[in-house]
């Protein structure tokens, strides 16, 4: 009975590593604001990435696509409820995450007799009228991070680091336009998917040359597409999300050739 306590926290490494081996490969997702507001960007193949949970609300996130898709609907059916039991300006960010997501992110991973959920999420909410923007990353484990300018998910912590360090080097603390905040965007994305390539040696050698940035995009570009969602305030309406077309994609993107 004594060593009760030591299996239970091997059976937690253990599982800390399977999940984390199994995110690795995960298409990186990089959450950026710009000058109307904020954007999620990711490279998927076929199956969407980005999706609204609400008017103001957004979200992606890599993993096992059954995961994905069963938090999605619980964080998107929670907000619709919560609109029509009170008023649409009760659903906000920090309620969603603090008392569903996470709770339920961190209640599957301990207990160790079921199945933890294979994920990482992504969520931004826009600001209205004084409140501030935000991004929040939570953590298979159920560990949320909240952060107002920009933030990443990765499949593990040294390529959200490097992913992270990427963005400082190149942000100079204003909103740009949503042309220079894609590109911005894409380029750290291959960033993580570099490194998510390197396997091991990826938390010792993080550093990824412009060049392979370049060859990373073009590589991705040619099995997949760019995925882009907007949380736009210069939307008329109450909803301010949409997917960007691939055309607008790709005009954009051609813009500086």
């Amino acid at each position: 009975m004594r060593d009760l306590p030591y299996r239970w926290i091997e059976a937690i490494q253990d599982r800390r590593d399977y999940i984390e081996d199994q995110l690795r490969l995960g298409s990186p997702v990089v959450g950026l604001q710009f000058e109307h507001g904020s954007l999620l960007l990711t490279v998927s193949k076929g199956a969407q990435k980005i999706f609204e949970v609400h008017d103001r609300i957004a979200l992606s996130a890599i993993g096992h696509p059954a995961d994905i898709e069963r938090l999605r609907m619980l964080v998107t059916d929670t907000a619709s409820v919560q609109a029509f039991q009170s008023a649409t300006e009760d659903v906000n960010l920090h309620r969603l995450t603090h008392y569903v997501l996470a709770h339920t992110f961190k209640q599957a991973f301990e207990a160790i007799v079921g199945e933890a959920y294979i994920i990482k999420m992504l969520l931004v909410e826009i600001g209205n009228g004084d409140a501030t923007t935000q991004f929040t990353h939570i953590n298979y484990d159920g560990n949320v991070r909240v952060q107002e300018d920009s933030s990443v998910i990765g499949g593990t912590e040294p390529i959200e680091t490097a992913m992270q360090d990427y963005l400082s080097s190149k942000q100079n603390g204003t909103k740009q336009d949503l042309k220079t905040t894609l590109q911005l965007a894409l380029r750290t994305w291959a960033v993580g998917k570099e490194l998510s390539q390197r396997f091991e040696d990826a938390e010792e050698d993080t550093d990824v040359s412009e060049e392979q940035i370049d060859e990373i995009i073009n590589t991705a570009l040619d099995e997949g597409e760019i995925e882009v969602g907007l949380l736009d305030e210069s939307i008329s309406g109450d909803t301010k999300f949409r997917l960007m077309t691939q055309d607008e994609i790709q005009d954009t993107r051609q813009t500086d050739n």
